[in-house]
């Protein structure tokens, strides 16, 4: 009798630790040369082709969109840009600003790790490593926070430079940023909505009063919208004074509210004319309970009562995050399975609303809120802030936050082509995620003053032969390096900068202008978290590449990916038809 086992999977790996430190050096070198293409003021866009069919090409100067991008026909190399991009990404998602920083000096540190482990075989690459680790959370890290500058309203210039190095120079953007924020304050919860619009190229900032709701009457009342528009000339509903009936559930039958009508009728028969405006905020509507509204509100005799869909997101319960948000703003109690509608009164309909405005396909609520109903709800947010999972998450309640506490000022973008747009948009994100960085953490001097300096602190706190010493003095020097060499600086010149910079710690090199200077002057100013993640993180990406000793991946089957593609490609495709 014969027997078959089923095998695992067929991989592939290497071990040969020459084979494997040539391999993690050209593959970084690689990724290094086309992210640090795009670094500082000079710095190149990228081309980026789209994976989605009937999605346009990309081109950016933004660092971790091109590392974002990246691949390789070799499974080798692909594991290895993997590995690097997802300690490189972090830099972004907690600094806002950085990514090509840490690539650069992530390659620099791991060449220089090679080089060193090479001429003194007494020390493997984890002894080296841990050395570093040490020298940078003891010597650098906290040299970095000393050179801080906080930013107040004495000194809230700091946030504009720090947006125009962001923005790669650009000082027409980062005046934009820093308009937006003027709008809704400058805190780390304060939220800046970027868009994109065809037009003559220019910025535009503006506050969006209030409470907004993306959702107008298209979604909440459909077909019925002719009657509730009681301004023909702007094409909108407006009530003054609105109450608000807050339910978290769908609406099906309008009987349990009719003595609640019947309190606030006698109060309108008693001259009480702010009762009369009702706003009904619930997941949806039966269409009979709109047919009876509709009815209601062609009567001049009976109360004004609207209803209004929360809005969705992508994440669960979504709804009814909405409705809580609504009921901080509005001093309104939230009614469901815990409050049973029939309970409600008319306390529980809030207070101080002045106007509700409502378009097509966007709601504005224009009130004062109680300051305590607003802190106790940042709070909450600011609770699930810190334990949220991901980006998009993370974007969501950083704009709940916005819209409870501040508003949102909305930043647009116009330009004459998406290319165009698709660009400053990237540069723009950046510019208000490192200012953002900055008004919590502070800024420091710009141009790479302070890798110069840090460099300089190892010289003076570590002795020779110190691979902290040895490894990371030449790859914090190679930053100002490669931002010259983008500039189109020869090799003489940038000898010759470095030089001074090292020579003269109270100047910065401003390279749009070139010239030497103070760096309040030269307005050259950084993010403290920028400079500090993107430190950190080129470590962590050297710790595990500069330490491997083998790769096991499984090979690449191209007749097989090219399968999945097409598949995915046709998932999509049902999917925007409506046809999952």
């Amino acid at each position: 009798m014969s027997f078959r086992k089923a095998k695992t999977m067929p991989k592939i790996f290497i071990s040969d630790q020459n084979e494997l430190k040539s391999l993690v050096i050209n593959t970084m070198k690689k990724v290094s040369d086309i992210v640090g293409r795009t670094l500082g003021p000079s710095g190149r866009v990228i081309l980026l082709e789209s994976d989605m069919p009937g999605v346009e090409d990309n081109i950016t100067k933004d660092g971790v969109s091109v590392f974002s991008a990246l691949g390789a026909n070799s499974a080798y190399e692909h594991a290895i840009i993997q590995m690097a991009r997802s300690a490189a990404k972090r830099t972004s998602e907690t600094a806002g600003d950085g990514t090509t920083t840490a690539t650069v000096l992530s390659y620099s540190i791991i060449e220089n790790l090679y080089a060193f482990c090479d001429t003194n075989p007494k020390y493997s690459p984890q002894k080296a490593v841990r050395k570093i680790n040490k020298a940078v959370q003891e010597l650098l890290v906290p040299y970095i926070r000393s050179r801080a500058t906080m930013i107040t309203e004495e000194n809230k210039d700091l946030a504009r430079m720090v947006a125009q190095v962001s923005a790669n120079g650009d000082g027409d953007m980062a005046k934009a940023v820093i308009e937006a924020f003027e709008q809704v304050g400058f805190g780390e919860s304060s939220h800046v909505s970027i868009r994109q619009a065809v037009g003559e190229p220019h910025y535009e900032a503006k506050l969006i009063e209030g409470f907004p709701l993306p959702i107008g009457y298209e979604e909440s009342i459909g077909r019925f919208q002719g009657t509730f528009i009681n301004d023909q000339g702007k094409q909108r509903i407006i009530l003054e004074n609105p109450l608000f009936v807050l339910f978290d559930g769908q609406m099906n039958d309008i009987g349990p509210l009719f003595p609640l009508f019947e309190q606030l009728m006698s109060l309108v028969n008693r001259g009480q004319a702010e009762y009369r405006n009702i706003v009904l905020v619930a997941h949806g509507f039966a269409e009979n309970v709109i047919s009876q509204l509709v009815l209601n509100w062609a009567s001049v005799d009976t109360l004004n009562v609207l209803p209004l869909r929360t809005p969705m997101a992508q994440f669960q319960n979504s709804q009814t995050h909405y409705l809580y948000d609504l009921s901080a703003f509005t001093g309104a109690k939230v009614f469901g399975l815990k409050n049973p509608i029939q309970t409600i009164a008319v306390e529980d309909l809030g207070s101080g609303m002045k106007e509700l405005e409502v378009f097509k396909f966007r709601t504005s609520i224009i009130g004062d809120p109680d300051p305590t109903n607003i802190e106790v709800r940042v709070e909450d947010l600011s609770t699930q802030l810190e334990s949220s999972e991901g980006i998009a998450e993370r974007t969501w309640l950083q704009e709940r936050i916005g819209i409870v506490s501040n508003g949102i000022a909305r930043l647009t973008i116009y330009g004459g082509s998406s290319g165009e747009l698709k660009e400053k948009h990237d540069r723009v994100e950046d510019a208000v995620l490192s200012t953002k960085s900055a008004l919590a953490h502070g800024a420091l001097p710009g141009g790479c003053r302070i890798a110069i300096d840090m460099a300089s602190l190892l010289e003076t706190k570590l002795e020779a032969g110190d691979p902290a010493l040895e490894v990371l003095t030449q790859s914090l020097l190679s930053l100002p390096m490669r931002l010259l060499f983008n500039s189109g600086y020869n090799e003489e010149n940038v000898k010759e900068i470095v030089g001074r910079l090292i020579d003269n710690p109270a100047e910065v090199y401003d390279i749009e202008n070139e010239k030497f200077g103070d760096a309040f002057e030269l307005g050259l100013f950084d993010s403290v978290k920028a400079v500090e993640e993107s430190l950190v993180n080129a470590v962590s990406i050297a710790s595990v590449l500069g330490t491997c000793g083998g790769i096991v991946v499984s090979p690449r089957d191209a007749a097989f990916e090219r399968e999945e593609a097409t598949q995915d490609s046709l998932y999509l495709r049902n999917v925007s038809l409506g046809q999952q």
